[in-house]
């Protein structure tokens, strides 16, 4: 009864429980995260119960099998399978064409040489030019010279014996690492085959002239007897039966032996409690201290479990990496700087250099409390945040990667000189070094994208991509709204400026500008900018049918740029661009129109939301003020500050920016940059006198009409 009691108890408390609240899972969260650092940071932490034991030491004591064991030495078999496909052989294929070609050419030198001797036109002189010519600059004017001048006799003979060597030199085989031991033994042999040494030298020439290779590397075929090779070397057993001794004591241990003992299970790991117990109160106070930094100044991460699943992806990663690559190679390949690029582009970089500080204080704990591995990630952090300041392309990683290559080569000669390391450590970890700035370049480029499009996640990269004219959905507007198009690319100067003015993100400002009025490429000649001069439909139109044509491209746009899967913050901006503001001009009309009727305002309202960032409340107050402020006579400064304040205070009174969090003081600035930018746009022109067309010349003089 009581523990049927106890169970239900547990079962209704249970039922109580929201599990949809925020609280409950950002809880849930945090404590998964904190257990998994946890759990890999401990593995450092837990002593071997036969510590003593260690590969090229004496055995502090002997050890037997406690069972019978088999398994495969994996690492011995590799061993020597690659050593069995090292003894293969290249394999070659022959070309009998070779030989038939290479004395086709011989045949063809000395039957230029013969044509150029028989020209009685030419002098000497111009014979040797003409042959030389004929032949080729490589052969020397010496052997040419001897080719034209003895008798035909000893030509003809000449050609006979180079053939015959040729021959004689195709009847082994020659490949392209022989072709130079080939040619010197012809030269060697043509050197005492005549009397006459000029004689000799054309046969060495001409002979060697013209030869080449007559097998061919096939390297399928290598490849295929190296893997055949490496197959046939059956893998590598070990076994040991209970009893049977695995280290002797005072025997130096090897590596083969540590391994048998861990397939016997005598090597498994104990718990030192002091030291987990110090390692759980560190991460402890690093979680509290990190989570304080994000609920006070990072509230927007704080309060979004998707970007807190990927700073704890970012962390996890590099603490794995730390963990299982640092000990078995090298500590200067934990990747702190890939985790500061990658931290940089996507929350900034003030989040970036807390990440690069509690990174490289784990990296030296992982690295038995070392500070040289803490200087190291934390330098390594700090110039890899420094190298993509301001980073706008992605090509630019790759420099970026290269400047950081550069410093974690340096940092790691850096430290490990400090440290009081020998020369050939230096040198090891300055490849070390080398390698993991490498390593860091392939991490951030590689995973970036990943971590974009896994978490919606936008870099100041993709908005710059975004703004590209060659982007399907700007190129449409383009071609179908020119207007539309030249309207938002001034209404993103406006945006961008005013925003670097509020501390708003200028490049969301502009880009979010360039697509607000993305849906009027559906109907692009109801909108006045793109009329050009044309009738205007909305002449013969209901207003209450204009209003929804006119309101229908927000709702348009938005649909528009989830088909072209635009980033969130993207499309936000396009649907709260009007937010809620009345489509005045056709609410004016219609109330003309009907006398007799109340017109409701609300059926001429926008249907988007009100802006919600500042981002979006800069696109409402430019898109806006530069539609009004193409409709200035004679304008000037005081003119255009006059619209400006006149359309702000519109939407203050109408509430359209009270969820934008814009303060007082942004909308004065706001107003000054939109002042500044569309008085040095529309700044007044000095009005030139006309100029006199001369009477006495005519317009279509020299033939020119245009002239």
């Amino acid at each position: 009864m009581i523990a049927n009691f106890g169970l239900d108890k547990i079962k209704e408390l249970l039922k109580k429980v929201d599990w949809r609240s925020t609280g409950l899972r950002r809880s849930f969260i945090i404590i998964f995260i904190f257990t998994l650092i946890l759990a890999t940071l401990t593995i450092d932490f837990l002593p071997d119960k036969l510590s003593g034991i260690q590969v090229g030491k004496p055995s502090p004591k002997a050890v037997k099998a406690d069972r019978d064991i088999e398994f495969i030495d994996f690492e011995k078999t590799e061993a020597l399978r690659k050593e069995a496909a090292s003894h293969v052989q290249k394999q070659y294929n022959p070309d009998w064409t070779v030989e038939p070609q290479v004395i086709d050419s011989v045949h063809n030198f000395f039957s230029l040489a013969r044509q150029v001797r028989a020209n009685q036109a030419l002098t000497p002189d111009a014979k040797l030019d003409m042959l030389a010519q004929e032949v080729g600059s490589t052969v020397d004017k010496g052997i040419l010279t001897t080719a034209i001048n003895i008798s035909d006799t000893n030509l003809n003979l000449l050609e006979s014996m180079i053939v015959n060597q040729v021959g004689l030199v195709y009847r082994d085989k020659i490949t392209s690492d022989d072709i130079a031991s080939k040619k010197s033994e012809l030269r060697s042999i043509a050197s005492s085959l005549t009397q006459n040494k000029d004689q000799n030298a054309v046969i060495a020439e001409v002979g060697t002239l013209y030869l080449k290779p007559n097998n061919f590397y096939d390297a399928k075929a290598t490849e295929r007897l190296k893997k055949d090779a490496a197959a046939g070397i059956a893998p590598i057993v070990v076994s040991k039966q209970k009893g049977e001794t695995v280290v002797r004591e005072g025997e130096i241990v090897t590596s083969g032996q540590v391994k048998i003992l861990k397939e016997l299970g005598l090597m498994k790991r104990g718990v030192d409690l002091a030291r987990l117990a110090g390692l759980l109160l560190f991460e402890l106070v690093a979680f509290v201290a990190f989570g304080l930094y994000l609920h006070h100044y990072q509230r927007k991460i704080y309060d979004s479990d998707r970007l807190i699943a990927v700073l704890a992806i970012i962390f996890l990663t590099t603490i794995l990496i730390a963990k299982f690559v640092g000990p078995f190679y090298s500590f200067f390949l934990i990747p702190v700087g890939a985790a500061a690029m990658l931290t940089a582009l996507l929350f900034g970089v003030e989040m970036a250099v807390l990440m690069t500080l509690t990174l490289s204080l784990f990296s030296g704990l992982i690295a038995g409390q070392n500070y040289q591995y803490a200087l190291y990630g934390l330098f390594t952090g700090l110039f890899a945040i420094f190298s993509i300041y301001n980073i706008r392309h992605r090509t630019d990683l790759v420099l970026a990667g290269a400047w950081v290559t550069l410093a974690t080569t340096v940092l790691a000669l850096a430290t490990t000189l400090l440290s009081g390391a020998g020369w050939f450590d230096v040198l090891k970890n300055l490849g070390w070094g080398l390698l993991g700035g490498i390593s860091t370049a392939v991490l951030t480029i590689g995973a970036l994208p990943f971590l974009e499009r896994a978490f919606g996640i936008t870099t100041d990269i993709k908005y710059v991509e975004l703004s590209y004219p060659n982007q399907p959905l700007l190129r449409e507007l383009m071609m179908k709204a020119p207007g539309t198009y030249n309207h938002s690319i001034m209404t993103g100067n406006l945006a961008e400026s005013a925003a670097e003015e509020i501390g708003a993100n200028p490049l969301l400002a502009r880009v979010g500008a360039y697509y607000h009025d993305v849906g009027k490429v559906k109907r692009p000649l109801f909108f006045v900018e793109n009329q050009l001069g044309n009738e205007n439909p909305h002449d013969h139109t209901n207003p209450s049918l204009s209003c929804l044509i006119i309101t229908s491209h927000v709702k348009e746009g938005v649909e528009l740029a989830r088909k072209h899967r635009l980033p969130r913050e993207i499309i936000d901006i396009i649907n709260e661009h009007h937010g809620t503001s009345v489509v005045a001009y056709f609410y004016h009309k219609a109330k003309e129109n009907i006398v007799k009727e109340v017109v409701n305002e609300e059926n001429f309202r926008y249907s988007g939301h009100r802006p919600s960032t500042k981002e979006a409340a800069l696109v409402m107050l430019a898109d806006s003020v530069e539609a009004a402020a193409r409709t200035i006579t004679k304008p000037s400064p005081g003119r255009i500050e006059q619209l400006i304040k006149r359309i702000v205070q519109t939407k203050l009174d109408d509430g359209q920016l009270s969820e934008s969090n814009l303060t007082l003081c942004d909308i004065e600035k706001i107003i000054k940059s939109f002042t500044q930018v569309l008085s040095s746009l529309y700044h007044t022109r000095i009005e030139y006198p006309s100029v006199p067309v001369p009477q006495t010349r005519s317009l279509t003089a020299h033939g020119n009409p245009n002239k």
